[in-house]
């Protein structure tokens, strides 16, 4: 194809499509309400890539016959790599300067995984919650999806390669592509599909389950669109329902559905319909894609998309709370983007000295790589040294995770597929029994210690996330943990076996939102205190059943950030990271209260630390000690619950006379 036969099928609603991807994606990280579905823009980057790079690809081959790899890869780095090496570059000591120091060797791996383009391989690895707006967010968490595309540009014209070295034996090369898109398109849907209800993070996150989304394209890519798309009327039906089923999507989606899955049909076919009906004459939105507003927010879309998360983390950080501040951060992020766009995007994207030769490019995005990978490793080992030394050192103790659901070190009890710890003196005559979730776990130390002192065999069994009460809990999704209830299970099995003389009872309370039904719905937040109630009251039928006395650990407060994290960020003193406890009741408060009452009609025993860690009204991370009292957001430190180990001997030495 002619230069001019290439001028020609330039799209520019295709760039001006961009502005109906990236716009969305801003204003969702932003916090804007009105588009709850703003995550779907990314969906329209892929499609729309999909489309492009497969009739670029395809265009090429029937002009000369063949793909030649290495100038397609090298388009890629001189569009791509000068302006991500820029943002991370400044982004990494920037977030090193505002964020702990105990995160620093997490984001040097998380910049090197961004320029390498592996971050959302990485992210899946981590665990790490796309939706999650607890705090502490990536700077590079939005990189997960330049991991996809470029995963995918390295991918696709092997594809197209192999289709043309097998079309010259047996059938012609579309038809073959039309084969093979249609297998990876079907293929990776139904993956999708069938892995996003059971791990969520590698359907969003790998591309396995999002190559479909650029197969679908590529099949439409493979259409001729203007012999197919002759009227003016079809044209305008099909380019008007693509942005209303975009609509529907970013209205109506939220972070709390199964996403992608088959919902990412909606982002899809409502890019399919734009590329589709913008293929056909000019519609009545082509004014609007042509525009010269909407085409440029598409070409600066790029610089913009990069820029944009890690300016609103960092107004976050500095100025936490404040909803106007994340705003005028992705405002600002437009101007940083179309800066970058002018002066270092396009500059090198066209640089005569790099385009005359794909091996300039390929050594020139490697020096650029590795200088970002040496500043990584700086504040990599900047972070290590750092946590040599007190208080950081202590601050960094405090942080280890919570002890795994295991006995290491201690004898083990085996109850059904799992077990139970048994813990203070073996040989002790009397036996408590302490349950509950991750919030019983971060006092095993403690009450091991304190069963010691009072001669007591003491059976511990915990599991993360599942409280103790037989109450459905689903995650941010709705996704229950499928052994949770098998777990509660065999703990009830568990006492009923060993007949403890007293069960101390820990668990959080912060699961308000996650109450499911019997169906797996999430119930009504008003039917959810009652839900908690009857849990609690049932188990506590449960255990004077088996004539044991009974003991509850109220949960601790909650601080509406990771203290932990907060302490160790360079030039911040203990005062600078206390919060109000109204504030560290917040996400506690409605089953603390439904316990509290219960417990309180009960006469039940109770222990709380609500004192000792807010006295005057303020929660502090730091006890009187110089002891970090928090291990991160909502779990206690192993060394400071030590220092409550009198007063729970004293507990269980009360539960037990209860008995």
């Amino acid at each position: 194809m002619s230069s001019k036969a290439t001028a020609r099928w330039h799209r520019p609603d295709i760039t001006g499509m961009r502005s109906l991807a990236i716009i969305p994606v801003v204003a969702f990280h932003a916090g804007a309400q009105f588009i709850p579905g703003g995550f779907i823009g990314v969906d329209v980057f892929y499609v729309i890539s999909g489309f492009l790079i497969t009739t670029l690809l395809v265009q090429e081959v029937e002009r000369s016959g063949r793909v030649r790899l290495a100038a397609f890869w090298a388009k890629r780095i001189r569009r791509l790599v000068p302006a991500l090496v820029l943002v991370v570059a400044v982004t990494l000591p920037i977030s090193a300067i505002l964020s702990s120091v105990l995160s620093w060797d997490t984001q040097a791996r998380q910049a090197v995984a961004s320029v390498l383009y592996v971050a959302n391989i990485l992210f899946w690895r981590e665990s790490t919650d796309y939706f999650d707006t607890g705090g502490g967010q990536s700077p590079y968490l939005h990189m997960w999806s330049l991991g996809v595309e470029e995963q995918f540009y390295l991918v696709w014209p092997i594809i197209v390669i192999a289709a043309i070295w097998c079309a010259r034996r047996w059938i012609s090369m579309r038809t073959l592509l039309i084969v093979l898109f249609g297998t990876v398109f079907t293929v990776s849907f139904a993956l999708s599909v069938v892995v996003t209800p059971v791990d969520p993070n590698a359907a969003f996150y790998l591309l396995p389950t999002r190559a479909w989304e650029f197969a679908g394209a590529g099949l439409v890519a493979l259409l001729p669109l203007r012999r197919i798309i002759t009227s003016r009327f079809v044209a305008s039906t099909l380019v008007i329902a693509g942005v209303v089923v975009l609509l529907y999507g970013l209205i109506f989606l939220t972070e709390q559905d199964l996403y992608p899955g088959y919902l990412a049909l909606l982002p899809f076919v409502a890019t399919i319909l734009l590329l589709v009906g913008g293929g056909g004459p000019r519609n009545l939105l082509s004014p609007l894609f042509e525009s010269r507003p909407a085409v440029w927010v598409g070409n600066v879309s790029y610089s913009w998309y990069l820029w944009h998360w890690p300016l609103i983390v960092f107004a976050g950080i500095i100025f936490p709370g404040s909803g106007m501040v994340l705003a005028l951060a992705a405002v600002l992020s437009l101007g940083v983007g179309a800066l970058s766009y002018y002066f270092v995007e396009q500059p090198l994207r066209f640089h005569p000295f790099l385009v005359r030769s794909s091996r300039r490019t390929f050594v020139s995005g490697v020096a650029a790589t590795i200088c970002v990978v040496l500043i990584a490793g700086s504040v990599f080992i900047a972070g290590n040294a750092l946590l040599r030394v007190e208080p950081l050192k202590s601050y960094a103790a405090a942080a280890e995770a919570v002890p795994a659901n295991g006995c290491a070190g201690a004898v083990r009890l085996k109850v059904g597929a799992d077990e139970a710890c048994v813990l203070g003196d073996p040989e002790g005559t009397t036996t408590v029994a302490v349950i509950g979730d991750s919030h019983a776990g971060h006092w095993r130390a403690a009450f091991d210690r304190a069963a010691k002192d009072a001669g007591y065999r003491l059976i511990f069994r915990w599991k993360s996330s599942c409280p103790s009460f037989s109450i459905p809990i689903g995650d941010a999704k709705g996704i229950q943990d499928p052994a949770c209830a098998p777990y509660r299970e065999e703990t009830s099995e568990l006492l009923d076996a060993i007949r403890p003389d007293a069960v101390i009872i820990s668990n959080a309370y912060g699961y308000f939102g996650k109450i499911l039904d019997s169906d797996g719905n999430r119930l009504p937040l008003d039917e959810q205190r009652e839900a908690w109630r009857a849990g609690v009251e049932e188990q506590l039928d449960e255990i004077a059943a088996l004539g044991a006395g009974v003991a509850v650990v109220r949960d601790n407060p909650r601080m509406p950030y990771n203290p932990t994290a907060c302490l160790s960020r360079l030039g911040v003193t203990p005062e600078d990271c206390e919060t109000p406890f109204g504030d560290a009741q917040f996400m506690i408060q409605e089953f603390g209260e439904v316990t509290d009452e219960v417990i309180s009609r009960r006469s039940v025993e109770s222990f709380s630390v609500d004192d000792e860690i807010c006295p005057n009204a303020l929660c502090r991370p730091v006890s009187d000690r110089g002891l970090p009292i928090y291990q991160d957001q909502t779990h206690l430190s192993k060394d400071w619950t030590l220092t409550q180990v009198p007063r729970l001997a004293e507990l269980m030495t009360d539960a037990v006379r209860r008995g």
